[in-house]
């Protein structure tokens, strides 16, 4: 299948990124979801630019095994030979699944990072985070109690298609190292995906391997101590990259509500200020709900006792918001296309991923609901 897209790498790892949501909404077992993004896969994949396959999963994480249930966690590998690249990308918050929401909003417990990692091992496998008090030393880097599970959701399990039996980190100590290493992952994956990268490189998991991060819309996963120790691990790459182009950077919409939490900050150029600052206007009607939304999320990170702090970031632009806003709906609304459609024109990306999501649909028997606006 000839390129028709004509994509550069950075287009190519966020298509990728953008992939791992197929199958949220959709309920099914883990084999039925999973061999429906491997169908997908194998008919998509060939015709995007470069020579990428599958090469672990997909796999899909639910706790609750019912087929009823959608999705929890949903992540796979793609390499891509001739590139000597290999993706790992990871899946942002799947719909209507409990368990994500409880990694998106678990801001009050949280991880000693460094204790939590220092468990990891080749043979003993990735240990289960473990609450913290982080009055006890103020010094060490914590993460959200949340995205840590998501984490461990991701790291643990061991693939059942593609890479049977091995768990990520297994699969990329198979390789050869001269391949490139890039986690990537939108909104919640675009915390689990430094972290995870984080995680794996300090318990020298990977190897001598290069690695790096293409994460977008995440939120702030932890306190200033690990922003700054994921910094210094994970520089900007390269130093003069612009817009979407540059690796270790979480790349955001300023328009977006999901990436300003969960900093307090009001020095930070994310933080939960700007969401009715900046972002939402709630009309009259609307402004004490709002409120008590905000003072609910400004509560949850206050009572973590840690400062959370962004991932060194890379900002764009969308479309703004109606000018006033009068329902939770209605900023739902508005999310759907701030917090993903309008990313997928800034990097250059939307034809392809609306056909993308289209083939989805038709696999699990779910009717295409984009129009031109990329609205669904």
């Amino acid at each position: 299948m000839g390129d028709q897209w004509g994509f550069n790498l950075f287009q190519q790892i966020y298509c990728f990124s953008m992939m791992t949501g197929i199958v949220s909404g959709h309920k099914g077992s883990e084999q039925e979801l999973q061999d429906a993004m491997i169908t997908i896969f194998n008919d998509k994949v060939p015709g995007l630019t470069g020579n990428w396959t599958i090469s672990w999963g997909p796999r899909v994480f639910k706790e609750k095994k019912d087929p009823k249930y959608g999705p929890d966690n949903v992540w796979f590998a793609a390499i891509d030979e001739k590139q000597k690249i290999c993706v790992v990308a990871i899946a942002g918050t799947q719909a209507d699944s409990g368990p994500d929401i409880y990694q998106d909003i678990d801001v009050v417990e949280v991880v000693d990072f460094n204790a939590w990692v220092g468990q990891w091992s080749q043979h003993g496998g990735i240990t289960e985070p473990q609450t913290a008090d982080p009055t006890e030393n103020k010094l060490l880097p914590y993460c959200a109690k949340g995205v840590c599970a998501g984490v461990w959701n991701v790291l643990r399990n061991t693939s059942t298609a593609a890479g049977e039996g091995m768990r990520i980190d297994e699969y990329l100590r198979s390789l050869d190292s001269s391949y490139t290493v890039v986690f990537t992952g939108h909104s919640l994956g675009g915390a689990l995906a430094p972290i995870s990268a984080k995680g794996l490189t300090q318990a020298n998991l990977i190897g001598d391997r290069t690695v790096k991060v293409l994460a977008s819309a995440g939120v702030s996963p932890g306190n200033e101590i690990f922003a700054a120790n994921y910094t210094s691990s994970f520089p900007q790459d390269p130093p003069s990259g612009e817009g979407y182009q540059v690796y270790n950077l979480d790349f955001y919409n300023t328009l977006d509500v999901v990436p300003q939490a969960w900093s307090i900050n009001l020095l930070d150029d994310r933080n939960l200020e700007n969401i009715l600052t900046k972002i939402i206007h709630p009309s009259e009607d609307f402004s004490l709900a709002a409120k008590i939304l905000f003072v609910l999320a400004f509560g949850q990170s206050l009572m973590s006792k840690i400062r959370y702090t962004p991932l060194p970031g890379r900002s764009f632009t969308g479309p703004p918001p109606p000018d006033v806003v009068n329902s939770v709906s209605e900023v739902l609304d508005y999310l759907s296309n701030g917090h993903v459609y309008y990313y997928w024109k800034e990097t250059g990306i939307y034809e392809f991923m609306t056909k993308f999501y289209d083939g989805i649909s038709e696999q699990l028997g779910r009717p295409p609901k984009f129009d031109g606006e990329g609205s669904r």
